[in-house]
């Protein structure tokens, strides 16, 4: 029988949310509908980019205040839509117009040098930060995290360990820090950090979802679907939740339970192209080759270049070649 691929999403999205921060504008008459203060703190990044754009081009009708306000809101509104140049610009300018904003505009900017895959431009803006603010769990976060995306793990780890120095309850960094350890293969600390994030924020689904992934790594699958069934109370539109289980299902041979998580994990992220490569190994388990073909096509339209796809649809091509030829 042809060897199967799974791929485990170890790695949760990275949650930047300086790029979400909306800063408060001291503009008059902010109940007006039309009034660019108003859109310059919007939700809406497209909404908020023009508004904000309007506050800059009123130049001294505006304080110097008003004027950073708005590029840090213009921004954060540039990060979310994934424009890191543009943020960037933004932050820089705010730097440049006063100083007093230079924690705030220092951590957005490293955020969106991350983002973009600056990490080394990130770590400066860490080192300044840090150097200005040496008491900022936050800053050592961050740095911590642009030091993990770099592989740089024991470095990574040492400034988890500074944060939780400076914050003991901080359940971002033993989470991160468990990511570190599990990088390096260390999985006894990343167990050991996952269960006391677990034990800070029960609410929360992520935490669940990195234990879960670690028992997964160990093998322990009863251990890790109990842990997704936790994360998918909390949080039902977690795809990587569902994902994640249906891989550990699959592991035990429930085929048909494995391929329910695969399609919740499709449809809460229709782009999600390991999804339904997943879902396509889990239908060949059962001997279905052509929905398994259809999820294969479907996972390249996603991601052309995802390897494991490309073998697994000439493997299944080839066998339902053979399957017609025999009839």
């Amino acid at each position: 029988m042809a060897r199967l691929s799974f791929v485990l999403d170890l790695s949760p999205p990275v949650r930047l949310v300086v790029a979400a921060t909306v800063l408060s504008l001291a503009g008059g008459g902010a109940g007006a509908a039309s009034d660019p203060w108003v859109g310059c703190r919007s939700s809406d990044p497209d909404a908020r980019i023009a508004a904000c754009t309007e506050v800059i081009d009123r130049g001294r009708k505006e304080t110097l205040h008003n004027h950073v306000i708005a590029h840090m809101n213009r921004g954060g509104a540039f990060h979310a839509k994934g424009q890191y140049d543009r943020a960037i610009a933004d932050y820089d300018m705010a730097l440049q117009m006063d100083a007093r904003t230079a924690a705030a505009a220092l951590a957005a900017r490293a955020a969106a040098k991350r983002a973009k895959g600056d990490n080394d431009g990130a770590i400066g803006d860490y080192d300044t930060l840090i150097e200005a603010q040496p008491k900022s769990a936050a800053a050592y976060v961050g740095r911590g995290d642009a030091r993990q995306t770099a592989g740089d793990f024991d470095r990574a780890i040492a400034d988890y360990d500074k944060a939780l120095q400076l914050d003991k309850k901080s359940a971002t960094s033993l989470a991160n820090r468990g990511r570190a350890y599990r990088a390096k293969g260390d999985l006894d600390h990343a167990l050991a950090d996952f269960d006391a994030a677990v034990k800070l924020e029960p609410k929360a689904a992520q935490a669940y979802v990195n234990r879960a992934a670690l028992y997964q790594a160990k093998g322990d699958l009863d251990h890790a679907i109990a842990d997704y069934d936790a994360a998918i109370a909390r949080d039902g539109k977690h795809a990587i939740s569902y994902n994640n289980r249906g891989l550990a299902l699959h592991a035990k041979g429930d085929f048909d339970k494995a391929i329910a998580d695969f399609g919740k994990a499709v449809e809460l992220d229709p782009t999600y192209a390991r999804a339904f490569l997943n879902r396509a190994n889990a239908y060949r388990g059962k001997r279905e080759l052509e929905p398994a073909k259809a999820d294969l096509e479907a996972s390249l339209r996603l991601d052309p270049n995802l390897a494991p796809a490309k073998k697994a649809l000439e493997d299944v091509t080839k066998l339902l070649a053979a399957r017609g030829a025999s009839k």
